[in-house]
This record gives structure tokens, C-alpha cells and sequence, in this order.
């Protein structure tokens, strides 16, 4: 690899580490802040449903386009609009107008990832199985981090401050993207020529895109419903971060070994282990009230989504023959379809029983696991 495709991995890695962090602490001020302004659980997971729905469709559409037009362009401009966006959080003033600013938060967010996965991809060539391990470590580190910052910063000073600390490093890293990053010429009608096409593997495209919507709907809940409902039951800010702390650290861990497992158990047992894991975690976390409870169920939340994740990501990539723009954008737009849904259905069910997300995502991650038991039968009987 040359020097300047090296600098470049090196920023990307650091840059996912950063804009992570930062979405961290904004991810656990909003909630808190509607809040605060009286916002009910319901309005609460409409907020959040908000940035889900961007997300259901925008990473699509811009990762295609970063494969004509390139990504430096997308990645610097998502930045720069992500630090806008909170800096119009600080000055909303009542919960209604947190709706709009979710859709540009989320928009910013649905441009940034697709443009990093893909340029990240494209500047690792055959060695993208070690590149998205770096950057699943990179990202999930700051998602550790980030909630519990937030937590602190809302209990020592106020809720307004995460967003005007995220703004003001948002717009520094857009400049360093700017000054910094460098990709290859290779874009444009060359890659759009290239046919995105999945190749067959023990693991089916149905079975794949389950995971994703599965563990991106329990992360809707987890996001946008737990910080308000753990505040209503007495949970200081400041211990909310430390139990969102223990399930990015879990998801770090689950990191660390996915692709250990998978290569010992094999792609189907993987998805199969991490659904399963989510089941128990979530019928855990549907009796929580308590810290050392929701620190145990979020473990496992933490645990068997970060699994999902990491088998997810590589199935779809290593996979996508070219236009992995494209690819990168088909894999965030099924996140962003489980987020709005598990933020908007959660949220719904949310206001006659605080467990019922969790009970329903039990729900979802049983009939995850019939499908992915049903893909292993098909493929043994072949």
C-alpha cells in the first residue's frame, strides 16, 4: 500500500472513530432534551423514527453516487452538515422542531458512512477483511465512548453542551477530510459499467438482510427509547451512559471475535448464534428497572448485535463483485429501515407498557433465528 493510500486509511479509521463519538453524545442528548421539554414517550420515539426514515433510503442513493461522482466530495460535505445540524439543536426550542433537525442530522449521517465504507474498501483492494475489522474497532470505540461523554456532560453542565462541543469539532474534521483524504482516480463511469452482483454462499440474501433489519431495529429502541425510559425510572444521565458504555464495549468484544467464530463454526451458525443471543437478551432486558439489570440485558444486546453486524457487513462486501458504493449504500439503508421502525414502532408501544419494545424485539429475534435455522436445514439437505 502506498504512503498516501496509508495516510488515508489511517484518517478514515480515525475520522470513524471521531464522527462515532460525536454521534454518540448527540444520540444520548436528544432523547434527554425532548425530554426535558416535556415531549412524550411516543413524540420521543417519532424523533428518532425521523432520522430512521432518512436512513431507510438516502445511504442508497449516495453511496451510488459516490461510485460516479466520488467520495472525498461526500465525505467532507456530510461532515460540515452534521455539525450544522448541532448546532441547531442547541438553539430549537420545543420538541416539534428536534424533527426536522433529526432529518438533517441523519441525512448528514446517511452520506457519511456509505462514502467511508466504500472508499475504505476501495483503498484496502485485497485486504478488506483486516480493513473492516480496523474499522469495525474504530467506529464501535467511539460509540463506547460517546454516550457515556454525553451522560457527563449533561450531568455536570447542561444538556445544550454536547451539541455545541459536537458542532464545533464536526466543522475541524470537515476541514482535515478536505486537506487530507485522497482516493484513487478509479470512479465514474468505470465503476457505474461494473455490475453489482451477490454471489451465491451458505448464507442467503434473505437471511442476511433479516440480521440487519433485526439488529438495527433493537438499536432503534436502545438509542432513542432507553435514555428516556431509563430517566423516568430514577437512573441518573450519567449511569444511562455507563450502561450504554457496557453494550458498545460488548459489541467491541463481539468484534474482536466475529470473524474468529465464523471462520470456525461457518456463516450460517454465526447469524444463527447472534440471533439467538439477541432473543435472550431482549426477554432480559424486558424485566429490567434497575442499573446492574439493564447493565447485564445490555450486554448481551451488545454482544449479539455487534455479531450481526460484523457478519452482516463482510457477507455484503466481500461479496459485491464492484460499485461498492453501492453495496456499502444497500447495507445502510437496511439499517435505516430497522432504526426508523424499531424508533416509531417502539415508541407507539412504548406508551402502554415501557417493556413492550423489548418484547417485541424478542419477537423478531425468534423469528430471525427460524429463518437462519430454516437456511442451514436447505443447505444440508443439498
Amino acid at each position: 500500500m502506498s504512503r498516501g493510500k496509508n495516510a488515508s486509511l489511517n484518517f478514515l479509521l480515525a475520522l470513524s472513530f471521531l464522527m462515532q463519538m460525536l454521534s454518540g453524545v448527540v444520540s444520548m442528548a436528544v432523547p434527554i432534551y425532548a425530554a426535558e421539554m416535556n415531549a412524550s414517550p411516543f413524540l420521543i420515539g417519532v424523533i428518532g423514527s425521523v432520522g430512521g426514515l432518512i436512513y431507510s433510503f438516502t445511504p442508497f442513493i449516495s453511496g451510488t453516487l459516490t461510485d460516479r461522482f466520488g467520495r472525498k466530495t461526500f465525505i467532507s460535505t456530510s461532515i460540515f452538515l452534521y455539525g450544522s445540524s448541532c448546532m441547531l439543536y442547541a438553539l430549537a426550542g420545543n420538541p416539534y422542531v428536534l424533527m426536522p433537525i433529526k432529518a438533517l442530522e441523519w441525512f448528514s449521517i446517511a452520506v457519511f458512512w456509505p462514502s467511508i465504507e466504500a472508499l475504505l474498501a476501495d483503498i484496502s483492494g485485497d485486504k478488506i477483511e483486516e480493513s473492516l475489522r480496523k474499522f469495525n474497532l474504530s467506529w464501535i470505540s467511539g460509540l463506547i465512548i460517546g454516550p457515556m461523554i454525553g451522560g457527563l456532560l449533561i450531568s455536570v453542565i447542561g444538556v445544550k453542551v454536547p451539541f455545541l462541543a459536537s458542532s464545533a469539532a464536526s466543522l475541524a474534521l470537515a476541514i482535515l477530510a478536505i486537506m487530507v483524504l485522497s482516493e484513487s482516480p478509479r470512479c465514474g463511469a468505470e465503476r457505474m459499467r461494473e455490475e453489482p452482483k451477490i454471489s451465491e454462499g451458505s448464507v442467503s440474501a434473505t437471511a442476511a438482510i433479516t440480521s440487519v433489519i433485526l439488529f438495527s431495529f433493537i438499536v432503534g429502541v436502545l438509542l432513542n427509547l432507553f435514555p428516556a425510559q431509563a430517566k423516568s425510572l430514577g437512573i441518573p444521565a450519567y449511569e444511562i451512559g455507563l450502561i450504554m458504555l457496557i453494550n458498545g464495549v460488548f459489541r467491541l468484544i463481539a468484534f474482536l471475535e466475529a470473524y474468529r467464530i465464523e471462520a470456525a463454526i461457518g456463516e450460517s451458525t454465526t447469524f444463527l448464534i447472534g440471533s439467538l443471543i439477541l432473543a435472550s437478551a431482549s426477554a432480559l432486558a424486558s424485566f429490567s428497572y434497575t442499573t446492574p439489570m439493564f447493565f447485564i440485558s445490555f450486554s448481551a444486546l451488545g454482544f449479539g448485535a455487534g455479531i450481526l453486524y460484523a457478519a452482516s457487513i463482510s457477507f455484503i462486501l466481500k461479496r459485491w463483485s464492484a460499485a461498492r458504493g453501492y453495496g456499502a449504500g444497500l447495507f445502510e439503508s437496511l439499517i435505516g429501515t430497522g432504526y426508523f421502525a424499531g424508533s416509531l414502532i417502539g415508541g407507539f408501544i412504548s406508551e402502554y407498557a415501557q417493556n413492550a419494545p423489548y418484547i417485541l424485539s424478542l419477537l423478531l429475534s425468534i423469528l430471525s433465528s427460524v429463518i437462519h435455522a430454516s437456511n442451514m436445514k436447505k443447505n444440508d439437505a443439498k
